[in-house]
C-alpha cells in the first residue's frame, strides 16, 4: 500500500486497530482521512468502532487537499457521486501525489487493505 508519508502510514496503522478490516469502505475513509494531518484532527473523533459520523463532522480550517480527500472519502463510504472524474483529474485542484492517494483509496474501497498499488509494482519492476 502506498502512503503520502511515513507519518501517514503510522497514523493509518494506529487508527485501524480494532476496526473491522472486512469493512473496506471504512478502511478507505480512514486511509484518506489520515493522508492529511489537519483533516485527521477534525475527523478522528467521528470515526467510531465501525462507522463514520459524517453528519457530525465540521470542516474548519481545511485546505483544498483536505476537502478533496474528505469529499472522495464521503462518496466512497456513502455511495454518493458528488466528486467526478473531472474533479480528481483537474491538475489545478489535484497534484500527482494526491491523485495517487485518491486512487489508492478507491482501490482499498474495492479490494481492501491489501489493494494492489501500481506504484509499488513499478518500483519492483524497475
Amino acid at each position: 500500500m502506498m502512503y503520502s508519508s511515513k507519518r501517514h502510514q503510522e497514523i493509518f496503522e494506529k487508527a485501524i486497530i480494532k476496526k473491522n478490516e472486512s469493512n473496506y469502505a471504512l478502511l478507505a475513509v480512514i486511509y484518506l482521512f489520515t493522508a492529511d494531518n489537519e483533516l485527521w484532527k477534525v475527523t478522528k473523533g467521528h470515526v467510531e468502532k465501525n462507522s463514520i459520523e459524517f453528519d457530525k463532522i465540521k470542516l474548519n480550517a481545511i485546505y483544498t487537499k483536505g476537502y478533496i480527500l474528505y469529499c472522495v472519502a464521503k462518496d466512497l463510504y456513502l455511495g454518493t457521486g458528488h466528486v467526478t472524474v473531472s474533479d480528481i483529474t483537474n491538475r489545478h485542484l489535484v497534484d500527482p501525489k494526491l491523485y495517487e492517494i485518491l486512487c489508492n483509496g478507491m482501490a482499498i474501497r474495492r479490494f481492501g487493505r491489501n489493494a494492489w498499488c501500481w506504484r509499488e509494482v513499478d518500483k519492483d519492476s524497475a
